[in-house]
């Protein structure tokens, strides 16, 4: 039974719909004998009668005959959503996509406005969710951890990986609650923070992007003074809260509600942008995947950089 061909199923299940063997051949294409050869064919390999040969009135089924009916017509049901499933799969319809991001794309709303998007628009692609350092991002969709992610523009993007911009923020400075500046109303002047000790992110980030401490320093004239290092920007802040040093942040991360912590914006002509991207695998061959590069790609060129305000 196990080796049963498909067909025969079908053959069997559409002679029961149609209840007459020239009806039910019309309507597979094949002779009235074809059918009925392959009805006893299909008897053969299940050793048992599935008709009832000693009625001349209509189509009669055995018991057997019966309950084969009714898993044949499942047997066909399975078989049809497989093929569909194979499809969806191939067209990248459905899925898997794990997904790395810094968390300031979270307090953006950016990242859950692109995913919500794209989960309306395909509903059977999975989606797993992974807050990552934005290095540690790079190397896991490179080693096939994750398939693609949100974080800062990198300098220069490593081979295997690729990228594009699609949001930009203004950095802002977080102060300790207590310190003078965060006590002052209105923006700071950068020249104001040339005795200030600083909170940064790892020196490794340091390479790989933008250096905004040092951006905020050019500004004000001064060679900044590093404290503390930390690979993530809660860290940062936590860092900022317990009297460390003040730090230079996106202005999104004032969303971050972190106790002892005040945000102040930088009063400069040109303030320095934090700019953050979409990255994945540059020969990516997963459809689902795909799918989404193709997604972001697209509100991308359609929105070109979006600004936080």
């Amino acid at each position: 039974m196990a080796n049963t061909e498909l067909r025969l199923y079908r053959y069997f299940v559409t002679l029961c719909e149609e209840e007459n063997f020239s009806r039910a051949a019309e309507r597979l294409a094949i002779t009235p004998p074809t059918l009925t050869h392959q009805i006893q064919k299909l008897e053969k390999e299940l050793n048992v009668r599935l008709l009832n040969r000693k009625t001349k009135k209509k189509l009669q089924l055995t018991e057997a005959g019966i309950r084969f009916l009714e898993c044949s017509r499942d047997v066909l049901h399975w078989a049809d959503e497989a093929e569909k499933t194979a499809r969806k799969a191939a067209r990248g319809e459905i899925g898997r996509l794990e997904i790395g991001y810094m968390i300031t794309t979270a307090y953006s709303g950016l990242a859950q406005r692109f995913i919500k998007n794209f989960q309306n628009k395909y509903p059977g692609i999975d989606i797993t969710l992974h807050q990552v350092s934005t290095v540690n991002l790079v190397s896991r969709i490179l080693s096939d951890e994750l398939d693609v992610g949100f974080a800062r523009v990198l300098k220069q993007f490593p081979t295997g990986l690729n990228g594009f911009p699609f949001y930009r923020a203004p950095v802002i400075l977080a102060l300790p609650g207590g310190h003078p500046l965060a006590r002052k109303s209105g923006t700071i002047d950068p020249k104001a923070l040339a005795d200030e000790t600083f909170v940064s992110t790892s020196v490794g980030n340091d390479f790989a992007f933008t250096r905004h401490v040092e951006a905020i320093a050019s500004l004000g004239g001064f060679t900044p003074k590093i404290s503390k290092r930390a690979e993530d920007l809660t860290t940062v802040l936590t860092y900022v809260s317990l009297g460390y040093g003040i730090a230079a942040v996106s202005q999104d991360m004032a969303k971050c509600h972190i106790p002892n912590v005040t945000f102040k914006k930088l009063a400069a002509k040109a303030v320095p942008d934090v700019v953050f991207s979409f990255m994945h695998r540059t020969n990516e061959s997963a459809p689902a995947v795909k799918v989404f590069i193709g997604a972001m790609r697209e509100l991308a060129l359609k929105n070109e950089v979006l600004r936080g305000n």
